[in-house]
């Protein structure tokens, strides 16, 4: 990989690191729980993956795939705050907010990827 495809995930990963925790300050801004955020994120994360996938950006375009979808998305997504926030309510007793969270992450992260993949193909064609 290029230097300059380097620096495109680097610059892209500093905005979705960011935009993701502008998004947690403005939940719990909000007097929303702080997982609300690390929801929004990583399911608005999984619909624009899929629609770069959808759109075939990987193959075509290696530098906008190297800054959105590396880079941006993979700043604005977060595994380890989800798995942090998962363990501590398990540990708090909020078993039925914990199922929402796993269901809502795991089934609504599987479904808006399969729709942004459906539109980025329809838009791509």
């Amino acid at each position: 990989m290029s230097v300059w495809l380097f620096a495109l995930v680097g610059a892209g990963g500093t905005i979705g690191s960011l935009v993701r925790y502008g998004a947690g300050r403005w939940v719990t801004g909000k007097g929303k729980a702080s997982f609300y955020g690390t929801l929004i994120v990583n399911l608005a994360g999984s619909f624009a993956m899929g629609m770069l996938i959808g759109l075939g950006l990987e193959s075509v375009h290696r530098a906008e795939y190297a800054f959105f979808g590396i880079g941006v998305l993979g700043g604005l997504t977060t595994y380890s705050t989800l798995n942090v926030q998962k363990a501590t309510m398990w540990q708090e007793g909020k078993r039925r907010t914990l199922a929402f969270y796993i269901g809502a992450t795991y089934l609504g992260g599987w479904i808006l990827t399969a729709a942004g993949v459906g539109l980025g193909y329809l838009l791509s064609t």
